[in-house]
């Protein structure tokens, strides 16, 4: 009986079966399947049934590794109560500035200076700014890092739109030669500067009361 069934498992590899659908197909475990036809010559035919069939098998697995995902998402956002049916005002605004640009920008010379390559955090860095204080938008100047394979005008277009900063205001610094591959969808790093050490400081006061009310709170 068992030859009966090795002998028949070999047919099954030879046309392209995988081990998985042998073990399954007579009931063995898939170690004595793979033990009883893994020499077996696999022709072309069952070479592209194999491939094929573990390409959908790939596809299937990314398919329902994205929806899990996508579900555990949906179930994080559902139980999080963060930044939701809230109105917030200039002081809320002030206080997100101060938290992004104590991560994020410069500490000296009493003046902002916000560097990233991402235009969302650059955007979202002068919305709240924007939002938060009376602004010239004269005292804005903006340096772009650009690599050798970058258009110039087309980078200080796409950077004034996501600035709202007119582009006299830009200049422009052009690295040496890295030899670094180039970074599809890059758009340089930017750096944003605004003069007003008043607004400045009152940033960074911000700062030292989050920090003394989180010491109060006991939470370091």
């Amino acid at each position: 009986m068992k030859q009966k069934i090795k002998k028949q498992a070999k047919i099954l590899r030879k046309k392209g079966y995988f081990f998985r659908e042998i073990s399954e197909t007579f009931n063995i475990s898939k170690s004595t399947a793979s033990l009883w036809c893994r020499d077996e010559f696999l022709n072309n035919k069952a070479k592209e049934r194999i491939k094929k069939l573990g390409d959908i098998g790939r596809k299937k697995g990314k398919d329902s590794a994205r929806k899990n995902r996508a579900r555990e998402l949906e179930l994080i956002d559902k139980n999080c109560s963060v930044l939701r049916n809230k109105r917030y005002g200039v002081n809320d605004y002030k206080l997100f500035l101060a938290l992004l640009y104590w991560g994020e920008g410069g500490k000296t010379n009493n003046y902002f200076r916000f560097i990233n390559s991402d235009p969302k955090m650059i955007k979202l860095f002068l919305d709240l700014l924007r939002e938060s204080f009376i602004i010239n938008e004269n005292k804005f100047r903006v340096w772009i890092h650009l690599h050798e394979y970058h258009d110039k005008k087309e980078m200080i277009n796409f950077w004034s739109n996501i600035t709202g900063i007119e582009k006299n205001k830009f200049s422009v610094y052009n690295k040496p030669h890295t030899g670094i591959n180039k970074k599809p969808g890059y758009k340089g790093c930017v750096s944003v500067r605004y003069g007003d050490s008043k607004i400045f400081k009152e940033v960074f006061i911000i700062i030292d009361r989050f920090i003394e009310y989180i010491n109060n709170a006991g939470l370091v």
